[in-house]
C-alpha cells in the first residue's frame, strides 16, 4: 500500500542523503524526533573554527610556532638601552590661541630681585593722592579680570617688557593704557616705587 511505497522511496533516497552528508562531515549533528530531520544542524557552520590570517606572515617559525617580534613602538627607556634611534620629530600641532599664549607667558615671569635697579627710560606719574594709576577692571560678567596701568610717558616698549617680567603676562598697549590679564595690582605697586621713585 501507501506505506510500502513510502518506505521504498525513502530507501531509494538514502544514497542521495548519504552523498549530501559527506561534505558536511565536520558539521555538528543532533538527534531529532522529527521524521523530516536530516540530522544536520543548520547552525553547524557557525561553530567551525577557521584560522585567521596572520598579520605578519614572516613572523612564523618553520615549526608553526610564533616568533617574538619587537613592537613597532619602543618605549623611551628601552630605546636608550638598545641604542635605537628615536622617532622623527612630530609635526607641530595646531594649538588653541589660549594655550599658545600660556606657553609664551611661561618664560616671562622673573623675580623682582633680578630686575635692573638703574634709571629707566619711562616714567609713571602718581595721582593727586600719591598713588600709582593701577586699576583692576572686571569684564564679561566677572569671567575676565584685567589690570590697567595709566599715566605713563617715555619708552613704552621698555615699560611693557618690564611689566611682562613682573606679572608673567603679555601686555597689550592701547591708547593711553597698558592692559594685562589677571589681578596684578599688588605686585605692580610693589615694583613701581623702585622703577619710578
Amino acid at each position: 500500500g501507501a506505506r510500502s511505497t513510502m518506505l521504498a522511496s525513502l530507501r531509494a533516497l538514502q544514497p542521495a542523503l548519504a552523498a549530501a552528508r559527506a561534505p558536511l562531515g565536520h558539521a555538528l549533528r543532533h538527534k531529532s524526533q522529527s521524521p523530516k530531520s536530516t540530522g544536520i544542524s543548520p547552525l553547524a557552520d557557525k561553530f567551525v573554527h577557521v584560522p585567521r590570517p596572520q598579520r605578519f606572515p614572516e613572523a612564523i617559525a618553520g615549526n608553526g610556532a610564533p616568533v617574538k617580534v619587537i613592537p613597532p613602538v619602543i618605549p623611551l627607556f628601552l630605546r636608550e638601552k638598545l641604542g635605537v634611534p628615536g622617532p622623527a620629530a612630530a609635526r607641530g600641532r595646531n594649538l588653541p590661541e589660549n594655550l599658545k599664549r600660556k606657553r609664551r607667558e611661561a618664560s616671562l615671569l622673573r623675580p623682582l630681585d633680578e630686575l635692573s635697579s638703574g634709571p629707566r627710560t619711562f616714567r609713571v606719574a602718581r595721582s593727586r593722592m600719591g598713588n600709582f594709576p593701577i586699576y583692576t577692571d572686571i569684564r564679561n560678567g566677572g569671567s575676565k579680570v584685567v589690570t590697567i596701568l595709566r599715566k605713563y610717558t617715555g619708552d613704552v616698549p621698555a615699560l611693557a617688557a618690564e611689566l611682562e617680567a613682573v606679572t608673567g603676562k603679555e601686555v597689550t598697549a592701547y591708547h593711553g593704557r597698558l592692559e594685562m590679564r589677571g589681578r596684578h595690582a599688588p605686585v605692580i605697586a610693589e615694583w613701581l616705587p623702585t622703577a619710578c621713585p
